[in-house]
């Protein structure tokens, strides 16, 4: 097995729960909202699992805004400016490539968005690659999406290689369609019981790149 691999960024790399609730402080606070309207957003955005243009239109209908698009458009100027990535992730990442490891990130997201976070966090000079479903019009769990990080970093997934998320479906699901070794980011949670386990799991991505960093010949 060759030494690749394929980080998800949002709650894998970058705590974007955490971006996501300061957000909505600032969206409630901005509009003065109901007391109750923070949970709401919190509950209705189920961990960044649901689709954008659903969850801001909701948004839209429920407080009574002029424009999803707009408010959508703010969202991802704004996020970026309030996502973090741990100085701990980052040196690992960086270890990682110094033996030999090709790092790259692949995530579902609008372009504007996800490339500011991997810019301003710094993640950008810590992996060779990454590819965002929102210039590439591929969504992960699609094996392309993948076969597309490879490619950016000069490799190919014939070789395999990791994928390592935070999500059963997208990022486990996904990178064992494409061939590729799995290692849960579980972030405390239990795994889904109708689902082929992955073959690795830890609690957070630091961990995980204690797990790569221990395999030398693959599983």
């Amino acid at each position: 097995m060759q030494r690749l691999a394929l980080f998800d960024l949002d709650n894998t790399l970058v705590d974007r729960l955490e971006a996501f609730r300061r957000w909505a402080v600032e969206f409630c606070a901005d509009r003065e909202l109901p007391d109750d309207a923070l949970a709401w957003l919190i509950t209705t955005d189920q961990d960044g699992t649901v689709p954008r243009d659903w969850f801001f239109g909701e948004v839209t209908e429920r407080f009574g805004l002029a424009s999803a698009e707009d408010t959508w458009r703010q969202y991802r100027r704004r996020m970026p400016e309030l996502v973090s990535c741990r100085q701990e992730v980052l040196r690992s990442l960086t270890l990682l490539r110094d033996e030999g490891w090709t790092v790259a990130i692949v995530t579902n997201g609008q372009a504007d968005n996800q490339l500011g976070k991997i810019r301003r966090t710094g993640l950008d000079r810590c992996v060779d690659a990454w590819a965002v479903s929102g210039e590439l019009g591929i969504r992960k769990p699609a094996c392309e999406i993948f076969e597309a990080a490879a490619r950016g970093c000069g490799l190919d997934l014939l070789r395999g290689g990791w994928a390592i998320g935070d999500s059963p479906v997208l990022d486990v699901e996904g990178g064992r369609a494409a061939g590729l070794a799995t290692l849960w980011v579980s972030r405390g949670k239990e795994w889904p019981a109708e689902l082929t386990p992955p073959d690795r799991t830890v609690t957070d991505v630091v961990a995980a790149v204690e797990v790569l960093r221990g395999e030398d010949s693959g599983l």
